[in-house]
């Protein structure tokens, strides 16, 4: 049986391979996954948790290319709207979830840019790689990773990978 994550990220890379101008998202998930996973391992998830944030990390951007054509944008309030309704379709068929899973990853996926959401489904290993990789791609400015760093970052291993790849006053 393929683990997860391989069915996930096989998913995600189809479906965003749909979408030429789309590609660099591609590379932007795969950073953010192989962040999750390692903030997700070190801090002690069990391997079906660590799966499941890997994932959701594979996903957390899904709804960008259709919110695009749909609203003209991929802003936070439309890709997370759009990527809750694009999560359940390309997961309804697939058998390697259960259906409590399956509501959980589009539940992520419809709130991965809410700080609170990420506390209360419990995914911020995924939060944390997101806010670190778009630092470090210039989505956000770098004068920003101090008030990031103090009020968003929650877990040990996040906040010792911020403090590595990102250089910061405190």
């Amino acid at each position: 049986m393929k683990l997860i994550n391989d069915t996930i990220a096989e998913t995600a890379i189809a479906y965003y391979s749909q979408y030429p101008q789309m590609r660099e998202d591609i590379l932007h998930t795969q950073e953010v996954a192989s962040f999750a996973r390692l903030i997700a391992v070190n801090e002690g998830l069990t391997e079906r948790q660590t799966e499941l944030i890997e994932a959701a990390a594979w996903l957390h951007d899904i709804g960008c290319p259709r919110a695009k054509e749909e609203c003209g944008n991929s802003l936070p309030a439309n890709q997370q709207r759009v990527g809750r309704v694009v999560t359940e379709e390309l997961l309804r068929d697939t058998n390697i979830l259960t259906l409590d899973e399956k509501k959980w990853l589009a539940d992520v996926v419809g709130t991965h840019h809410q700080f609170q959401s990420a506390i209360d489904l419990h995914f911020e290993p995924l939060f944390e790689a997101d806010l670190i990789v778009n630092l470090l791609s210039g989505y956000y400015t770098m004068d920003k990773a101090p008030t990031f760093y103090k009020n968003m970052m929650t877990t040990e291993s996040g906040k010792h990978l911020f403090k590595t790849l990102i250089k910061f006053e405190e």
